[in-house]
């Protein structure tokens, strides 16, 4: 019978997860944390998920291999083997002690504080060679985006852009490789995705593009696929859906059959929000139809460079979008309702709730819109997202002046100047 492995649960469980605050560390964050490290160590691609962490833990699997032990040491910021309960053969193993770093306790989880933690790995990695350089300079990033969705980017965005500026130094000057480039397109597209949430257009796009010409001198297409993507489905929030697609086909092209089903589920359907937004039904629904096809087929691990599954969840957000703008209420709603309960992290959420606001005002529900652009302001406030905040001023701008809420929805944009 196997024996516990609870050195590496209560490492696990010491980590606050960054979408659910005041709970652990999931199985399943831990596990895509772990796949994303692996690809960044090694290059390859692994499909870990909550059932293997599950079986470590139990003590069914009690040596893993060599590069998912190494791995999880980084995400855990453990410096032995031995630290997380694994033993070579089946004796067991005692429970001991994790050391967690003071910062690794703070309410801000996997971020800030497990970047200083993980000193003498990153001196170890100066030391050696590329590949430990390369790893140690990419740590933060994944910490980084992982709490982006629950941390405000008024904190989290100067500190991704002065990673950016160290990455940029030590790439060029000692690691120009692929994995090096694959770095810094990952880096930028984060300090983009942030400058966005800020409101800051001009370098939003500038980061986008950086990370683009990175992600080429990777000589990784689904690298390129994934930043090229994101910039157009940023292009067609900003109100450009022409242009916007135009780089949503120019990333189509760097799929090929080794593409994950994931990468193309996501593809489609930022695809069928820009079709949508241009008025095209017939490509709005095929492109949905893409999607839901590759979403069925994926397993539910995440694939580096995403950090979190594509789930059908995330599916149905899009296809919410999609559909309103195509005047499909009903089909809408249906999948804003399906999307809704997954949804844990305060941003994301608050989006969520603009965009069904949105569909209830088009469905002369202004009570209903306005109370959810109340809940959503509230955390635009809190976490300083100007593009929550702009969504929810947007939506006031084309409610009546009656909505149950409307008075404290336009006390709350008043003290925005104040």
């Amino acid at each position: 019978m196997s024996e516990p492995n609870d050195a590496l649960r209560a490492a696990r469980e010491s980590i606050e997860s960054p979408s659910s605050p005041g709970q652990p560390l999931t199985r399943q964050e831990l596990a895509e944390a772990v796949n994303a490290q692996v690809f960044r160590s090694t290059g390859k691609i692994t499909a870990i998920d909550a059932n293997h962490i599950g079986k470590w833990e139990r003590g069914v699997i009690r040596w893993p291999a060599a590069h998912y032990r190494a791995a999880i040491r980084a995400v855990l910021d453990v410096a032995t083997d031995a630290d997380l309960g694994f033993r070579r053969g089946g004796s067991g193993c005692t429970t001991e002690d994790v050391d967690r770093k003071t910062f690794l306790r703070s309410t801000l989880g996997l971020g800030a504080g497990a970047a200083l933690a993980r000193a003498t790995p990153v001196v170890a990695a100066l030391a050696g060679g590329q590949d430990d350089l390369v790893s140690a300079v990419a740590g933060p990033t994944q910490d980084y985006r992982r709490m982006e969705s629950s941390v405000s980017s008024q904190y989290l965005a100067p500190a991704a852009e002065g990673h950016l500026r160290l990455a940029k130094q030590v790439v060029h000057e000692k690691v120009r490789s692929s994995k090096g480039f694959a770095t810094l397109s990952e880096i930028a597209g984060l300090a983009a995705w942030l400058a966005a949430d800020r409101g800051d257009s001009a370098t939003a796009r500038a980061r986008y593009k950086e990370s683009i010409r990175y992600a080429e001198s990777s000589r990784n297409s689904l690298l390129v696929s994934y930043m090229t993507a994101s910039l157009g489905h940023y292009a067609v929030e900003m109100g450009d859906p022409r242009q916007g697609l135009h780089l949503l086909d120019r990333a189509a092209q760097y799929q090929d059959g080794h593409t994950p089903a994931a990468a193309r589920a996501w593809l489609a359907s930022l695809r069928a929000v820009a079709f949508g937004a241009m008025g095209d039904r017939a490509q709005t629904l095929d492109a949905l139809r893409t999607a839901q096809r590759n979403t069925d087929r994926q397993t539910s691990d995440a694939q580096w460079p995403w950090v979190f599954a594509f789930t059908s969840a995330k599916a149905a957000r899009y296809q919410s979008t999609a559909l309103a703008a195509l005047g499909d209420y009903s089909g809408s709603r249906a999948a804003y309702t399906a999307a809704i309960p997954t949804i844990s992290a305060p941003k994301p959420l608050a989006l969520a709730k603009v965009e069904f606001a949105d569909l209830m005002m088009s469905m002369r529900q202004e009570d209903e819109a306005c109370r959810l652009a109340v809940e959503a302001l509230q955390v635009g406030k809190q976490y300083g997202s100007e593009k929550i905040v702009e969504r929810v001023r947007d939506l006031r701008s084309r409610m009546g002046t009656t909505c149950g809420d409307a008075k404290l929805l336009d006390r709350m944009l008043i003290d925005l100047y104040d």
